[in-house]
């Protein structure tokens, strides 16, 4: 399940990189440097070798986003569309993989809910449903009190191996503005 839910975070990294809405960079040189510095040189290097043919390809079946019932739909779609683009998938999510069984067990306990509510809330857009604003931050807050109740060790293995999470957690403008809504 978790390897599954991997390629999904890998998918949508490349996809975020690749969307036209104007605020999201269209290349990785265009994100903002302290988000950059976040990002594991390994996946800065998988995002980096994404070509304009491969992104095409990964704009053309993000539209077609609707189509695909699972996840093997989507990687068998990828992977006639765009063989190459598949493999560097495929490379990806094994590297997210091994990082996230590097965790603490309740590290990863946090981030199986995470992303277990990231694809139920995915899936609630994709039927119409929009979460809003409040629900969001309410969400966002309690993530981030249960990473502050994470042992010493567990918030170790989640920096070592994400600091983008980490920096999501203990950003304090983040936790401004969720905890100026979600109170």
């Amino acid at each position: 399940m978790i390897r599954a839910s991997l390629v999904v975070l890998a998918l949508a990294t490349v996809a975020v990189l690749s969307a036209p809405v104007p605020e999201v960079p269209e290349n990785f040189d265009d994100i903002p440097s302290e988000y950059k510095g976040l990002i594991p040189a390994e996946v800065a290097e998988h995002l980096k070798a994404i070509t304009a043919e491969e992104k095409a390809a990964l704009k053309e079946l993000a539209q077609k986003h609707k189509d695909f019932k699972t996840e093997d739909d989507f990687k068998a779609a990828l992977k006639e569309k765009s063989p190459s683009l598949y493999e560097k998938a495929g490379k990806l999510e094994a590297l997210l993989t091994a990082k996230f069984e590097k965790l603490d067990a309740s590290a990863q306990a946090l981030v199986k809910k995470i992303i277990a509510k990231g694809r139920e809330l995915h899936q609630q857009y994709l039927a119409g449903e929009k979460p809003s604003l409040e629900e969001l931050k309410g969400l966002a807050k309690g993530y981030i009190e249960e990473y502050k109740g994470l042992s010493d060790d567990a918030k170790a293995t989640i920096t070592a191996e994400f600091p983008i999470l980490t920096g999501f957690f203990q950003n304090e403008k983040v936790q401004a503005i969720v905890g100026q809504y979600a109170n």
